[in-house]
């Protein structure tokens, strides 16, 4: 079960698949376009699925907009591990000190700005490489277990005296790769080209896409499920209902009256096509 502050924006996707035909492994990384982008600010890979060849398959993730800036390391095979954190919204910065007589960074209560960016100020009078990405915190057995931030973006060091600035859409790619691992930092743009591809802020909380490859040609796609939660059909069944009461009484209000049947029928007509 994932938790997340209030007002937060969750967004929980299921990618599923089903008798592939081919063992097949997808990306999911945020690099869009974004200044300074492989110069000073690099995409890290967020998560990879293998789908096998026979049977179905899913994996679930989380996306919330709980966004955080993070003291960074690269490790071996060029992997990201994020250590001291802080909690950022659009618009904010913060300003990287290091505590005194020791080398633990310190980051300052968050100052309101007015070009809705993220911003990471580094005065702690070194070189400094720092990661943004978001929490998804769980729950398990009633316990609240903190977690890192998923790192999206790295920025490879910082100056002293010098800003990492997220300007934060979140749009995802999603890609048909099998060559990295999650959290590594891609020093170059991927070769391939996405396979879908969207700023997950406009999708429902949740969001099903299926992966399907043509055994004609190869390809594989990925698509929105068309499948309904239970919230979104019982609103639905809602709807429909409440419509056709409409549409009943105008139908007993005017009943003899010529033409009536096509006009009363309108609003159940137009809801049907809303959601079939």
């Amino acid at each position: 079960m994932i938790m997340s502050p209030p007002g937060a924006i969750v967004r929980n996707l299921t990618f599923q698949s089903n008798d592939l035909g081919r063992e097949t492994t997808i990306l999911l990384a945020f690099d869009a376009d974004v200044e300074g982008l492989y110069d000073t600010v690099y995409p890290v890979v967020w998560k990879v699925f293998t789908f096998p060849k026979k049977g179905s398959c899913k994996f679930e993730v989380t996306y919330t907009n709980d966004l955080a800036f993070a003291e960074a390391d690269i490790t071996d095979g060029n992997l990201v591990k994020t250590y001291a954190t802080f909690q950022l919204k659009p618009g904010q910065q913060t300003t990287l000190v290091l505590e005194d007589d020791s080398d633990d960074l310190s980051y300052s209560p968050p100052v309101d700005d007015t070009n809705g960016y993220l911003t990471a100020e580094n005065k702690t009078g070194l070189v400094q490489d720092l990661a943004f990405g978001f929490f998804t915190p769980s729950i398990t057995q009633q316990i609240l277990l903190p977690t890192r931030p998923a790192p999206a973006l790295f920025f490879k060091e910082v100056q002293n005296g010098s800003n990492a600035t997220a300007q934060w859409k979140p749009i995802l790619r999603v890609y048909l790769e099998s060559d990295y691992r999650e959290t590594e930092v891609l020093v170059d743009a991927i070769n391939s080209t996405a396979i879908w591809e969207q700023d997950l802020h406009p999708l429902f909380r949740n969001t099903t896409f299926n992966l399907e490859r043509d055994t004609k040609t190869g390809r594989c796609t990925l698509t929105k499920s068309q499948c309904m939660s239970k919230p979104q059909l019982a609103f639905r069944h809602f709807l429909i209902a409440y419509y056709g009461l409409i549409a009943l009484t105008a139908s007993k209000v005017k009943k003899g009256e010529k033409g009536h049947s096509s006009s009363e029928s309108r609003p159940f007509s137009r809801l049907s096509r809303l959601f079939v």
